[in-house]
């Protein structure tokens, strides 16, 4: 037969495995939370950046929708520098949506 001291003994172990059972949960609780915030707040960020993408490609397509205007030699120098000038603003566009894609892809 059991006896009472042996049955206070297997009370109190279970008393102290449930205790660490509370605590386990609580601070899985509390990593749930945390982690539901890290990914909200990473949700936003990428629809940020999805934004930011579609407005980069907006304005890469307006360019391209830009004529092209044949240059003549009186006005040779002034089209070379606004062509320079096109050119270096499409470099920086074609750089933004590279770092763009780059982000998108380092997020999936």
């Amino acid at each position: 037969m059991v006896s009472e001291k042996q049955i206070l003994a297997l009370v109190e172990r279970f008393e102290h495995k449930l205790k660490q059972l509370l605590v386990r949960y609580n601070e899985s609780r509390q990593q749930i939370v945390l982690l539901e915030e890290e990914n909200a707040a990473l949700q936003e960020s990428l629809r940020e950046e999805q934004k930011q993408v579609l407005e980069l490609r907006r304005k890469l397509a307006s360019i391209d929708k830009t004529p092209v205007v044949p240059i003549k030699k009186s006005t040779h120098t002034i089209n070379l520098e606004s062509n320079s000038a096109l050119l270096g603003q499409l470099d920086t566009y074609i750089k933004e949506v590279d770092q763009c894609i780059a982000h998108l892809s380092a997020l999936s």
